[in-house]
């Protein structure tokens, strides 16, 4: 009797008693990892200075990594921070799920020079909502964890900050095998859904309360939609056939000088040289072809009043292909205008922008190549004589530029000339003066997606671009609402955290 008592003595020191027991915190998630992955209970395990907060999950670089809830990014690390790059997201409830050791290296590299690129899904920025099983990033082994397995780190916290065992939300979570779509964020405009070909994007004054006008790029129909300044669909139409898949370029300008804007659009690559005018409810007001009809490198289009009669004229440019010859033309097609922005024998393309002329200041036409030339850009009088020239971006950039422009109503007939890469860029727009001086840089994607993008500008200097290889989001400049100090981590307080 008296061992027996000795016996439960000792229990009764090293078991906890029964009101310190808790039951284990269960958080309704999907399971944040997308393929094959192993892990246990390792909440707690000492680790150099602290305690292991939250579980790994061990699997291979590039597994797909989900979002376990519904809610917003709480907070991303970019750059990367010791324990590497990094997201975290907030539910309703307030608690956060924290994603660490996220890729950074090149896909089947362990170079760790990804970048953004290669460690965050599209959109996952300060602020932006999430809805659970969509994509936010990938598996790696960034920051601390270089040298080890590529591991997801994973965390739960408590609204009030208390680190609690994933362990029994994973082992309860729900597993989906492919991503689902991400939600439409507040600053942007999906007049495609989740298609990821781009769009092109004109802004005009087209009657009412239509605004913008878009033309899917690439691999989608030439299908045109018009929409207010929030994205309320007025009209749609298809300029081409519904099954041609080069997409269209797209451009507004009023050519019967009533005050509303028609609607001018170029075939893209792969169709003839059509440039097609249209009202803004798909009514045909003409059409002719700027180029030979085998030529099947698109057409770039922009209009503007050239010659100060109150109707805009047509401006174009030949894409990849051909010679960079610029044209000019009537409404009714009569031509006005042609001369080749840059050397004869380059055969990148070319993108076109107009300064429409006024009273006391006469037209300009602004060029830069598509493709494979320096970001050169030009400017023209109504001639085609040269006048400005600058390069946009640094001189051995090889992805093409777009243009457009920022025409002023002072007495002057000042303007300002806007670029963005044509592709393999970042973000970068670029705003100069009509000389080429810098002026400014504004961002409205990711810091780190590199891709190629379309601009339109209005005389108020309000910018909507979209960007291709991601879903066809148009925004406008600065909407995205980034703020890279909390992308740093909020107050940084986990700043050199260990795993």
């Amino acid at each position: 009797m008296k061992k027996l008592f000795v016996l439960l003595l000792i229990l009764a020191f090293i078991l906890p008693t029964t009101s310190s027991l808790q039951a284990a915190e269960v958080r309704p998630i999907i399971f944040p990892v997308i393929g094959a992955v192993s892990y246990y209970d390792d909440f707690g395990a000492p680790r150099a200075g602290h305690s292991h907060e939250g579980n790994d999950l061990m699997g291979r670089k590039m597994l797909p990594l989900v979002a376990a809830v519904d809610g917003t990014v709480n907070w991303v690390r970019y750059p990367q921070a010791s324990w590497g790059y990094a997201v975290s997201l907030r539910d309703a409830d307030g608690y956060q799920y924290w994603y660490l050791h996220i890729n950074n290296d090149n896909p089947g590299t362990d170079d760790g020079l990804g970048d953004g690129l290669f460690a965050y899904a599209n959109d996952v920025i300060n602020g932006a909502k999430v809805a659970k099983g969509q994509l936010i990033g990938w598996m790696g082994d960034s920051g601390n964890a270089e040298g080890t397995t590529a591991h997801l780190h994973f965390e739960i916290h408590r609204p009030d900050g208390t680190p609690i065992s994933p362990f029994e939300s994973l082992r309860a979570a729900t597993k989906i095998t492919a991503p689902l779509d991400a939600p439409k964020q507040d600053y942007e405009i999906l007049p495609y859904g989740n298609f990821k070909g781009g769009a092109a994007v004109a802004a005009g004054r087209f009657g009412g309360n239509a605004v913008i006008a878009t033309a899917a790029g690439p691999g989608g129909g030439p299908h045109v939609k018009v929409m207010s300044a929030d994205g309320t669909m007025i009209n749609q139409f298809f300029p081409y056939p519904k099954d041609f898949r080069g997409g269209a370029d797209i451009a507004a300008g009023d050519i019967d000088g009533d005050g509303i804007d028609e609607i001018i659009t170029g075939a893209g690559p792969g169709g003839g040289p059509h440039v097609r005018i249209l009202s803004a409810n798909g009514t045909p007001r003409g059409q002719f072809f700027p180029y030979p009809l085998s030529f099947r490198g698109g057409v770039r289009v922009a209009a503007a009043d050239l010659d100060n009669d109150g109707k805009a004229e047509i401006i174009t440019g030949a894409g990849a292909g051909g010679g960079p010859h610029v044209r000019a033309f009537k409404a009714d097609g009569t031509p006005l205008l042609s001369f080749m922005a840059y050397a004869p024998s380059f055969r990148g393309g070319v993108d076109v922008a107009v300064k429409p002329a006024t009273n006391s200041s006469p037209t300009r036409i602004v060029t830069s190549p598509l493709s494979l030339g320096g970001p050169h850009i030009r400017t023209f009088d109504a001639l085609g004589n040269p006048d400005a020239s600058f390069f946009a971006y640094p001189e051995d950039f090889r992805g093409g530029v777009k243009v457009s422009v920022i025409s002023s109503n002072d007495f002057f007939g000042s303007y300002k000339i806007v670029a963005v890469p044509a592709s393999k860029g970042g973000p970068d727009i670029r705003i100069f003066d009509s000389t080429g001086a810098f002026i400014e840089s504004e961002k409205a994607f990711e810091p780190w997606w590199r891709g190629g993008y379309e601009i339109s500008a209005t005389s108020s200097g309000l910018i909507y671009i979209a960007a291709d290889g991601r879903r066809a989001s148009v925004r406008t400049a600065g909407g995205t609402q980034w703020n890279s100090w909390n992308q740093n981590g909020g107050n940084g307080r986990w700043w050199g955290r260990g795993d």
